[in-house]
């Protein structure tokens, strides 16, 4: 019961909520472009929340993950970038095996260009 009592968890139930809201009350081919940007940060969100939730959740099985809001960003990146290039009609596998190096170089990247360790410095 505490993994339900975790902050994230509530928040990705009430994102959860907002998405059903927005979504079920809203119809793509009608509201201004601006509900289309809306609506899909509201799914990146989601998707990043869910990912962490279950990074987290990965850890009551033994798999400790140090960098859990990188490695959610990341899939997230991934993730929302596929579905971007879907909804304009530009996804193929191609695209799957370009996007797949480059999430991981932004990963690698953002790993060592945080500066130097607090361990060395101290």
């Amino acid at each position: 019961m505490r993994f339900i009592a975790h902050k994230h968890v509530k928040q990705f139930i009430g994102l959860l909520t907002i998405d059903i809201i927005v979504f079920s009350l809203t119809d793509a081919l009608a509201v201004p472009s601006f509900m289309l940007i809306v609506g899909f940060l509201l799914l990146a969100a989601t998707i990043y929340y869910l990912t962490y939730g279950l990074l987290t959740f990965f850890k009551l099985y033994g798999l400790s993950i140090k960098r859990k809001q990188r490695v959610a960003a990341s899939i997230t990146a991934l993730i929302a970038g596929l579905i971007a290039l879907q909804s304009i009609g530009q996804l193929n596998s191609r695209d799957v095996f370009v996007m797949l190096p480059l999430v991981a170089l932004a990963y690698l990247y953002s790993y060592y260009a945080r500066g130097p360790r607090q361990a060395t410095q101290a």
